[in-house]
Order: C-alpha cells, then sequence, then structure tokens
C-alpha cells in the first residue's frame, strides 16, 4: 500500500496501487470509493496518488460531475448531496424492503407505549403496519398519511401536531410543532432519514430534520428506518449523531465507515430482508 493522504475531513487516503496507472474508468470509479470514505478530496493530492497530471484528475473530475456522481469544489472534489423526491414517489419504490423493515419495528412495540413518528415514505408503511398488527398505543406525529393510517385502528390513539402545511409533503412543520413535540415524552421516537453516514442522521429538508431531532431527543428510545440506498448519503442537516440513536432498521448490513460509526456509538442494527415472513423474529446484530 503506498503513502497515504489525509481528505479534508474525511479518514486518509490510499491510492489503490504502487506504481501501476489505472485506466480511466477504474480512476475514476476509485475518486467516487474515496468519497465515500473522506467527503472531501483535494485534486492535486488525487493526481500524485494515481500518478497523473493535475489537467487529467481536472477532466476526470468534470465527467463524474456531469454524471451527477460528485460535486467539483474549489480544488477538488466533494460527495454529492442527496435530494428526496416527492413523497407520492417514493411510497411507490422499495415497497417490499419497507414492510420488511416496517414488520421488523411492530416487532419492538408493546401495548400502552407511547411513540413518535417523523413523516417520510417508510414511516408510512410502520404506520400501516401497527395500525394492522398493534393495538393500545399512542402515537404523537405531524405527518396526515401517518394519522390516517393510524386511524384506521380505533384501539390507536393518535395525537396531531400543529403547524404550518407542507402541501408537498403532507406534513406540518414550525415552532409550533415543535413546542407540541418538546411537550411530550415517548418510549419511542420512530424516524426516517434521507441519508445515513458515518458522521450521522441526515435529512434534506432542514425544517423536517428539526422535528426529528426533536423526537430523538424527546424519546427514550430512538429508532431510525431507512434502506440501503440511504447508506452513505448526505443532506443538508444531520438531525442526529449516532450516540443519540439506539436501533437502525435497514435492509442490509451496513459497511465500511458507517459501519464502524454505528459500533463506535453502540448503535443496534436490525437488518429486516423482503425474504423473511412478516412474523419472524429481527437479527440483531
Amino acid at each position: 500500500m503506498g503513502t497515504g493522504m489525509q481528505g479534508e475531513d474525511g479518514p486518509t487516503y490510499f491510492p489503490p496501487t504502487d506504481g501501476v496507472r489505472l485506466s480511466k474508468p477504474a480512476r475514476q470509479r476509485h475518486i467516487v470509493a474515496q468519497l465515500t470514505a473522506a467527503p472531501m478530496l483535494r485534486a492535486s493530492e488525487l493526481a500524485g496518488a494515481l500518478g497523473v497530471s493535475g489537467e487529467t484528475i481536472r477532466r476526470d473530475l468534470m465527467e463524474l460531475e456531469e454524471r451527477k456522481l460528485i460535486n467539483r469544489t474549489y480544488g477538488g472534489a466533494a460527495r454529492p448531496f442527496a435530494h428526496e423526491q416527492a413523497v407520492g414517489d417514493r411510497k411507490t419504490v422499495m415497497i417490499a424492503e419497507r414492510e420488511a423493515m416496517a414488520a421488523a419495528v411492530v416487532a419492538m412495540i408493546r401495548p400502552k407505549e407511547v411513540l413518535m413518528m417523523g413523516a417520510g415514505a417508510t414511516t408510512y408503511h410502520v404506520a400501516r403496519a401497527l395500525a394492522a398488527r398493534v393495538n393500545d398505543i399512542t402515537v404523537v406525529t405531524h405527518d396526515f398519511a401517518i394519522a390516517a393510517a393510524l386511524g384506521l385502528n380505533p384501539t390507536i390513539r393518535v395525537l396531531f401536531c400543529p403547524g404550518r402545511y407542507h402541501a408537498s409533503e403532507g406534513y406540518v412543520f414550525g415552532a409550533q410543532t415543535l413546542l407540541s413535540i418538546n411537550g411530550y415524552e415517548a418510549n419511542r421516537a420512530i424516524v426516517g432519514a434521507t441519508g445515513v453516514g458515518a458522521r450521522g442522521v441526515h435529512d434534506a429538508d432542514d425544517e423536517a430534520g428539526a422535528i426529528y431531532g426533536a423526537m430523538v431527543k424527546r424519546a427514550a428510545e430512538a429508532i431510525i428506518v431507512a434502506d440501503r440506498t440511504k447508506f452513505e448519503q448526505r443532506a443538508l442537516t444531520v438531525f442526529a449523531q449516532w450516540s443519540d440513536v439506539d436501533r437502525l432498521v435497514t435492509d442490509a448490513s451496513p459497511a465500511g465507515p458507517l459501519a464502524e460509526a454505528l459500533r463506535a456509538a453502540g448503535t443496534e442494527v436490525v437488518v429486516a430482508r423482503p425474504a423473511e415472513p412478516a412474523n419472524s423474529i429481527p437479527t440483531w446484530r
């Protein structure tokens, strides 16, 4: 292994080979892979480590940016930020994976518990599963679709937060919402995310992120539900550190820096795959 270099705020970077020049596709794949571990890289250091000219690296970075795989920065490259599709579109994809994750969450819930539930496509599937399989709980939420799904079960008491209506996402947000959340205590908070990475739990909307962060703090146990497409994705705001999160429920085992951060924080990982029966016991890692 060759001489390493330090990303601006990430772990040490190492070139893939000693004395062997990579092809352009291999070189570009390597640049993208390195941005998984180090959120920012310098072009000059990339050129030196990969044994190519600065002009070659600049062309690589331009092509990768055109393909939306990176963001070019002054003197280097950074991971692109994740952006959420409309919630209606999100609810129609990865249904089997989300239903498996929802089943794993439902297996944790006991009668008489108080839950807080953040908005989102994955948490909507959790709400549907709760309504079908759990009785005698109380749920605090700010999402209309989640409230409606839970309301189909007459034994579930739904407490809906006030606030400013977000028409395209179907939830409320703002100072009144936060004031309402901070007036409650809960056994568990169940929250989704735009991205999960070594730095913590991300959301593309700072207003929504503030709500999710408040829920995490007001609950005795915080559960993040996020599928594998969210791994190592950055977004606008980090609303929780892994030290604040008790469990990550997902559909694949995390690896690399994310897995290391989860282990260091003591966050338990529940992997729920679609092939598992709905009533199976989740596997703890």
